[in-house]
């Protein structure tokens, strides 16, 4: 039986054409400096049902996990202030008074990145499989690591969480 490979009219999904598109203002001007990204991953837990001398196990809950993303930390515009401005603009603000009562918030993070909408796309640059993270926010940033022996390209490292992922592609699938 032959393959995907050997049919001209196939083309396999590829890891290197891609986009990632920030549907709210803080990261627009950043999406150029985007190095690697996850695509969604989701978990379905188990439930195990006792009866008499036997276990059943049936599926329980669908989990989104987190994604990472990685940035090459560039210069102009300045990918680190851009990662400032988000979490400042989330609602992070530097402890300057006791008396000071706010916070990080799920809408406020939702102002600065919006959705975020991945892209796998053909060689033509159209589309073929699209997802979407809803109410995403950055749970960890790493800001990179300096170093005197090495010339690599300083990069930043964000974790994603979001409540759930959607696939809207392009094909019109049917479902059972």
């Amino acid at each position: 039986m032959a393959g995907f490979w050997s049919t001209l009219q196939i083309e396999p999904k590829r890891q290197h054409r891609w986009q990632v598109i920030f549907t709210g203002p803080a990261l627009t001007d950043l999406r150029y400096a985007l190095k690697k990204v996850d695509k969604p991953k989701a978990k379905i837990g188990a439930v195990q049902h006792k009866y008499l001398n036997h276990f059943f196990n049936f599926p329980g809950r669908l989990e989104w996990q987190d994604i990472n993303m990685t940035f090459a930390s560039v210069a102009d515009p300045d990918a680190t202030q851009l990662m400032d401005i988000i979490t400042t603009r989330a609602g992070y603000k530097v402890p300057s008074d006791v008396n000071q009562r706010e916070t990080i918030g799920k809408l406020k993070f939702r102002g600065a990145i919006g959705d975020i909408i991945i892209q796998q796309v053909n060689p033509n640059g159209d589309p073929i499989e699209t997802w979407v993270l809803y109410n995403p926010f950055f749970t960890d940033i790493q800001y990179g690591a300096l170093d005197y022996s090495n010339e690599e390209i300083v990069e930043i490292q964000c974790t994603v969480k979001y409540d759930w992922a959607s696939l809207n592609g392009n094909r019109n699938l049917a479902r059972p």
